[in-house]
């Protein structure tokens, strides 16, 4: 008898975040397993469900979301009939699995788990994030240590997807029993290296992720004049390049791109660029490196890398008041370079091969038979 799986993430991938990327690759390959999984999230009004997959279920959920755009945090607040079917949906579920701890929904469906003696999964992406008011940094890290740390005292099982993510809640959260590092995986028939790439006039650099602080986007405007580099914006958010003034010919933004859309520009790339703090080991380098393409990330991410090789990832400190000059003479330093960045393509496709969405699910499947099993004892 296959399982009953409920997943419930802030929003689906069309939201165009690394966390529900994750959380859709992973329904897709445990639902590929037999499992049937129900994937409660939030729904754009303007965005489809996600492409079908036998034995997964979508369930979609309206929600408001007044402070993303006016403070780059997404804090998606469902209505209160999607809250009465999630009630419905845990009383369903064989075990439930929670995508972030922080989001409103994944603290309700803890609650209503609790509630109807469900057995959790809590998967934890982000740690510490940086913000630039001091008062909302305070607060995020009063809510880490409150809110956070009981939903991870909580579950049954929790997971985190880097190390740096694991230490810092591990610094004051308590575990049920103990904490596990599951690293995301790569579709490599989606993300390889392209049969040939097509010439150029200048260096190709890339950002891909949301526009918003965590990702460090606003370091790289001070980056745009240097010589002989084109740049490509890929990505949505509150803190668009496009609203940047003065925007330079020499960038391109786009918005508004699937996943699969994006391969194009991680194949064509030379360098991905992505200065952000305060979060996991994002999924964007590891789908650029599958492609080939060598990353510059911040040194904290660049810690949390399995098997870091540094041929292919290079790190700058963007910790500090002076994180802008520090990306801009690291860029600097790698395009003058040219030649370290071609030898860099062949050390990327190797590095990446280390993982799979295959083997993550199949972590999560042990996990979820596991709890499945024996609920009462989990």
């Amino acid at each position: 008898m296959s399982m009953n799986i409920l997943k419930v993430s802030a929003f689906y991938s069309g939201h165009g975040g690394g966390i529900e990327i994750v959380a859709d690759q992973l329904a897709r390959h445990v639902a590929a397993s037999g499992a049937h999984v129900i994937w409660v999230a939030g729904l754009d009004a303007d965005k489809p469900l996600p492409e079908h997959e036998d034995g997964l279920e979508f369930a979609p959920a309206r929600y408001w979301d007044p402070l993303e755009r006016r403070l780059g945090l997404p804090c998606p607040i469902w209505s209160v009939a999607a809250f009465a079917r999630l009630w419905k949906q845990v009383a369903q579920a064989d075990v439930v699995h929670l995508h972030d701890a922080l989001y409103l929904p994944c603290l309700t469906a803890m609650l209503f788990s609790k509630l109807r003696r469900k057995p959790v999964v809590l998967t934890q992406h982000i740690g510490d994030l940086p913000l630039r008011s001091r008062t909302l940094q305070a607060v995020l890290r009063l809510l880490n240590r409150t809110v956070a740390g009981w939903m991870l005292g909580a579950a049954d099982q929790v997971v985190f997807i880097a190390d740096q993510v694991m230490v810092y809640f591990g610094g004051f959260a308590r575990y049920r029993h103990p904490a596990m590092l599951v690293h995301n995986g790569v579709d490599h028939d989606i993300y390889h290296p392209a049969h040939s790439r097509s010439p150029g006039t200048g260096l190709k650099l890339l950002f891909v992720g949301r526009f918003v602080a965590k990702k460090g986007v606003q370091h790289l405007r001070d980056c745009l004049d240097l010589p002989g580099i084109l740049w490509t914006f890929v990505g949505k958010g509150p803190h668009s390049p496009r609203h940047w003034p003065d925007l330079p010919e020499n960038v391109d933004v786009v918005e508004g791109l699937s996943p699969a859309a994006i391969v194009p520009y991680y194949q064509d790339a030379d360098l991905l660029v992505l200065p952000s703090h305060g979060e996991g080991f994002p999924l964007v380098v590891q789908e650029a490196l599958a492609c080939g393409t060598p990353v510059l990330v911040g040194s904290e991410v660049a810690a949390t890398c399995p098997n870091r090789d540094p041929e292919c990832v290079y790190d700058v400190d963007v910790s500090g008041p002076s994180a802008g000059l520090e990306v801009r003479e690291a860029i600097r330093a790698l395009t003058n370079d040219q030649e370290r960045l071609k030898q860099a393509r062949s050390h990327a496709v190797h590095l990446a091969a280390q993982w799979s969405w295959e083997t993550c699910a199949h972590a999560y499947l042990q996990i979820y038979a596991r709890l499945g099993s024996n609920p009462g004892n989990a």
